[in-house]
């Protein structure tokens, strides 16, 4: 499967989700390559640096891609090498955003309990739009970084769930300070220590959500 997490808001998690979805893929005995396709603004590629010379196992393969053309013909040329390939890109309507969508089996948005990041829902359905011109993908979002009370979480859902071009997963990601801090170690919240049982097993919901395994 290829995946892409993307979105015209930057900010909204992708990057830590892109690398906490790959590790575990790998972690399943998947290849599975990690394509940092905004290697200018991106976090990705420093923490999957930061991993490698920990010398943390199993290593991530990871590339840069924020050329559109090249992300296209790289993608359609290593597909054939990799079960399953990542694409991170950056928050923002870009040519890599667009050239990732032409590819992709699947778009994940992470989109979190403000105002600001519902509204942008409507920018990359437009892109979304063209791109299923092209041929067809699943778009995908889940809540991402909820909050522990009020009515903010519900309100976001209710708010997604009117886009019948996208589909909600069950579930949420907490906003929980483990993600940011395995992600500064190029760890997935599973590898990190000590263990967080709660972001364990909403990482876990998520992978089965996009995979089904």
């Amino acid at each position: 499967m290829i995946l892409t997490l993307g979105h015209t808001k930057g900010g909204v998690g992708k990057s830590t989700l892109a690398l906490n979805i790959a590790i575990e893929r790998l972690l399943a005995g998947v290849d599975t390559l990690l394509i940092d396709g905004d290697p200018k603004q991106s976090s990705i590629s420093k923490a999957i640096g930061i991993r490698g010379d920990a010398g943390l196992a199993p290593p991530v393969p990871c590339i840069a891609l924020d050329d559109a053309k090249a992300l296209r013909h790289q993608v359609g040329l290593l597909k054939t090498r990799y079960t399953d390939i990542v694409i991170d890109v950056g928050g923002k309507d870009s040519n890599a955003l667009r050239a990732a969508l032409t590819v992709t089996d699947t778009l994940l948005l992470p989109i979190g309990p403000e105002s600001v990041e519902v509204w942008a829902i409507d920018d990359i359905l437009e892109l979304v739009d063209e791109a299923r011109s092209l041929h067809d993908f699943r778009v995908l979002a889940v809540l991402n970084r909820a909050k522990p009370a009020g009515r903010d979480n519900a309100d976001t859902v209710a708010a997604i769930e009117e886009y019948a071009g996208i589909k909600l997963v069950a579930g949420s990601l907490g906003n929980r300070a483990i993600f940011s801090s395995a992600f500064g170690r190029g760890q997935s919240v599973t590898e990190y220590r000590p263990c967080n049982r709660k972001a364990v097993t909403e990482l876990a919901s998520l992978m089965l959500a996009i995979y089904g395994d």
